[in-house]
């Protein structure tokens, strides 16, 4: 008994490790190959679990070597695009300009009620909304309305484009988060003395403060009655980041 809970803590381990290694989009959206050493890495490390009498490293041998593949076919995909095509696939169209696929559609064997749930699902009521659809070649479906159902932009409204970039977290959960202020080019003492106008005198009491590319600060406090501020207060051309 004891021997088997030791065991699934050190293959518990390894293959979390194992996947961290294998990189982000391991965890997101997979490629064809990536779902196959998924379910292999999975049998391995339940086999060895389950029977205490199998020999433990060779298990741990086996999910390292799928590794390894995971790594190789990664790095050959990244340098060759005849390679990244043989391994991955390549995205199929199948709605362009409003338009059916029919073609694309049965060599896929892609029924139609799933093309309309997909668009459904990213937000456009049916095809009569619909621009172009992309069967991703993870399996996802790419959605894009059609030119008439596009909110209009700032430029085609006549207004100059704005510097939208990715808002920083200042203070998270009562604490300051000193890289992100250091990304800003800001100093603790700014905020702090910032938070004081508004009535905060600590941090800590806190929940979340973010500054955005707008110069504008969003502080929420902490507690079910904690306030909601929105704060001006950086001009545009002082935004650093």
């Amino acid at each position: 008994m004891l021997m088997g809970f030791f065991r699934t803590i050190l293959l518990f381990i390894v293959t979390a490790v194992v996947l961290r290694l294998m990189g982000k989009r391991q965890l997101a959206q997979l490629q064809p190959y990536e779902v196959v050493i998924t379910l292999m890495i999975s049998d391995l490390a339940t086999l060895p679990m389950a029977d205490v009498e199998m020999p433990l490293l060779g298990g741990v041998v086996a999910i390292l070597t799928l590794l390894l593949i995971h790594s190789l076919l990664s790095v050959l995909s990244f340098a060759s695009m005849r390679m990244r095509k043989l391994i991955c696939g390549r995205p199929s169209v199948l709605v362009r300009n409003g338009r059916i696929c029919e073609k694309e559609m049965s060599r896929l064997c892609f029924d139609l009620s799933d093309l309309m749930e997909g668009i459904r699902s990213n937000g456009l009521l049916g095809l009569h909304e619909t621009g172009s659809v992309v069967l991703e070649t993870n399996g996802s479906l790419s959605v894009f309305p059609s030119a008439g159902n596009r909110p209009a932009t700032r430029n085609e409204q006549g207004f100059p484009s704005l510097y939208d970039g990715i808002p920083l977290t200042l203070i998270l959960d009562g604490k300051m988060q000193e890289r992100t202020m250091r990304i800003a080019g800001l100093e603790p003492g700014w905020l702090r003395r910032l938070l004081q106008d508004q009535g905060i005198e600590r941090e800590a009491d806190v929940l979340i403060a973010a500054l955005d590319t707008q110069g504008k600060l969003l502080v929420q406090e902490k507690g079910e009655d904690g306030r909601l501020l929105n704060l001006d207060v950086l001009a545009c051309d002082k935004v650093r980041w």
